[in-house]
């Protein structure tokens, strides 16, 4: 026979077990975190990183030529960026493209160029 007490014990812990769920729901898939999300950040992170090497490079082929390079590419600016940046998804070397860690150029007018790396998320992070 049950006594009085493990009876207020088990609507106690069914009170405990209800609050945790509803607390769960109320949080909505929004607010829980990932894995996959949180590396997808430390990657663009890197990313953001490894494209200044290019940056760099540019400057430099700007500074020894007086003009942008026409592409941004290991095989142009390879001798301004030892070691090439490595793209954080494929730790390939970084190369034109338009999956996450691949470069955006565009040449412009004399020493003018936009540079920028593509993210996780499909957006491309331009530099500054």
């Amino acid at each position: 026979m049950r006594s009085r007490r493990s009876g207020i014990a088990l609507v106690a812990l069914a009170a405990v077990v209800l609050g945790v769920a509803l607390a769960v729901t109320a949080c909505g898939a929004k607010d829980i975190q990932t894995p996959t999300a949180t590396i997808d950040k430390a990657k663009d992170v890197a990313a953001k990183g490894e494209i200044m090497m290019v940056k760099t490079g540019i400057a430099a082929y700007v500074a020894t030529n007086s003009a942008a390079p026409p592409m941004a590419t290991q095989g142009m600016l390879g001798g301004f960026v030892d070691p090439w940046p490595q793209n954080p998804w494929t730790q390939a070397p970084m190369a034109p493209g338009k999956q996450p860690g691949d470069i955006v150029y565009a040449p412009g007018a004399g020493t003018s160029y936009t540079l920028g790396v593509v993210l996780a998320g499909g957006n491309v992070y331009n530099v500054p």
